[in-house]
């Protein structure tokens, strides 16, 4: 199955996925859920890199910021 993203792709949420992830924070691919509808679990970083939260994201609420590697 082909997904979006990529282990370690840094991302951008396109809508807030709660209180403690806004639309447009920053964070990082840890781990990959290929299947027919792709999920991503994804550790959202604020401004000085201290962690706000992980979550699993569907991929269409993510916008790849630069590819791993």
């Amino acid at each position: 199955m082909n997904t979006k993203f990529f282990e370690y792709d840094v991302v951008r949420s396109t809508r807030s996925l709660g209180d403690g992830v806004p639309s447009g924070t920053t964070g990082a691919i840890l781990m990959v859920f290929a299947s027919e509808h792709p999920q991503y679990e994804v550790e959202f970083v604020d401004s000085e890199g201290e962690s706000l939260a992980v979550l699993t994201v569907k991929e269409e609420d993510l916008e790849l910021v630069q590819r791993s590697g």
